[in-house]
């Protein structure tokens, strides 16, 4: 049986945070609905940070990472999260951001 064991401070009048394994924390704001997550160093050596805009709310990702990292999750992201950007999604999947992903992989100008 998988036990939701991220910790999570109390919630404040601004924010709700989500601490999850691999130094990973989901955000939410009260002002927004936007989730903004951060993860442990990418293939880069540096913290990234990706906001996500979508209809999905904070705990449904949390909940999603969660199962991911503890290795029980067998659902494609993209079943998932069928109404979330691919560059959200593959965020999800490897912590690499939109302009990493550009930098890593720069689109051939010939093509």
């Amino acid at each position: 049986m998988l036990k939701w064991t991220c910790g999570m401070p109390p919630r404040t009048e601004h924010v709700m945070l989500i601490k999850l394994e691999h130094d990973t924390t989901v955000i939410q704001y009260d002002d927004s609905s936007d989730a903004v997550i951060v993860t442990r160093p990418t293939i880069f050596g540096k913290m990234a940070t990706h906001t996500i805009k979508s209809p999905y709310s904070c705990w449904t990702i949390a909940r999603y990472l969660h199962t991911r990292f503890a290795k029980v999750h067998t659902l494609n992201v993209q079943d998932v999260f069928p109404l979330m950007s691919n560059e959200d999604r593959e965020f999800l999947i490897s912590g690499i951001t939109p302009e990493e992903w550009n930098k890593a992989f720069p689109k051939d100008e010939e093509a």
